[in-house]
């Protein structure tokens, strides 16, 4: 599918020019004809048959795309690539990516740069068997800054006999520069959970764990996103009720109390196959995920980065049951 890029309003300069201010954003459209079900992105480009891609996200301005790609026999590492001429160019390795790096997230004012990455934290060995930490960068006039990890307590190395998913996290994210979400196993606890901090531009604030979104908080939540607007909470879970089995998506709405519990985001998405990394373009109107064929034996085909206009999930309709 031939993909290109139309602008349908004016590029609207959010907030006041300056440091804190956020890039310009426009309406884009991905694809020169409605997607109503699961498509591949980019086929042959960004989603290919010979290597796994997951995980995508976008410059404010929706022209700029990173993604994981897992090439066979390989460790996963983030590339990049930009559209230009009505199609996007081949991915490229990006610069920084030098370990097994995936999660790709830019803030939606554009200043800073969070992956996840399994490269040592200097000076703090990993004693466990796995461990993933975040890693950040700044926008500079040259590019981005060399990635350094988050401090404690967001980050913790494992000690002697930890193993994953305990003290492992990958993905950070916001919608308002402020206040982040991730999630991770603490040490200590039975389950991978939904945390928050804010960061005011010097230090984060000690966690908080967000439960109630499953009946049981022993339910995992992993890979977690908000939709732009805020209204939705998308993540992943593994086995959890209400889905098909496997790796699912679910998808909880904002409530004056906080979230409303979890609902499976629909047929359209979750099938007998394995389905992850939920995310959205910048201005909402698309929703991507990862689909993965289920072999059996737990044995899986490669991942494929797939996308769908977000009206054509009915999201609002799932909460009227």
């Amino acid at each position: 599918m031939k993909y290109f890029i139309v602008t349908l309003a004016v590029a609207i300069v959010l907030g006041l020019i300056g440091c804190d201010s956020k890039e310009k954003t426009s309406q884009i459209a991905y694809a020169s004809q409605p997607i109503t079900t699961p498509t591949p992105f980019a086929e042959g480009v960004i989603s290919t048959s010979d290597n796994s891609e997951f995980d995508i996200t976008f410059t404010p301005d929706g022209l700029t795309a990173y993604f994981s790609r897992r090439v066979p026999g390989e460790k996963q590492k983030i590339y990049v690539t930009r559209f230009l001429n009505e199609s996007w160019s081949t991915p490229t390795l990006a610069q920084f990516s030098t370990d097994r790096d995936e999660t790709a997230f830019i803030t939606p004012d554009g200043k800073y740069f969070f992956f996840g990455s399994e490269r040592p934290i200097p000076d703090k060995p990993n004693l466990g068997n796995f461990d993933m930490n975040i890693w950040m960068m700044e926008k500079t006039k040259d590019g981005w800054s060399d990635p350094k990890p988050l401090p404690e307590p967001i980050n913790e190395v494992q000690i002697k006999e930890e193993e994953w998913p305990s003290s492992n996290n990958n993905f950070f994210f916001t919608n308002d520069n402020y206040r982040y979400y991730y999630t991770t196993m603490m040490r200590g606890t039975q389950s991978v959970k939904l945390y928050t901090t804010t960061y005011d531009g010097e230090t984060f604030s000690q966690p908080e764990v967000i439960n109630g979104i499953f009946e049981d908080d022993k339910t995992w939540i992993y890979s977690s996103v908000l939709s732009p607007n805020g209204e939705y909470l998308v993540f992943n879970s593994y086995d959890a009720p209400g889905g098909t089995g496997g790796e699912d998506i679910f998808i909880s709405k904002k409530t004056v109390d906080g979230w409303s519990k979890a609902k499976p985001i629909g047929s359209l998405i979750n099938t007998k196959d394995e389905e992850s990394s939920p995310r959205f373009s910048r201005d909402g109107k698309y929703f991507f995920f990862s689909r993965a064929e289920n072999l059996g034996n737990y044995e899986y085909g490669e991942w494929s980065i797939y996308f769908i206009e977000t009206e054509s999930l009915h999201l609002e309709n799932l909460f009227e049951q």
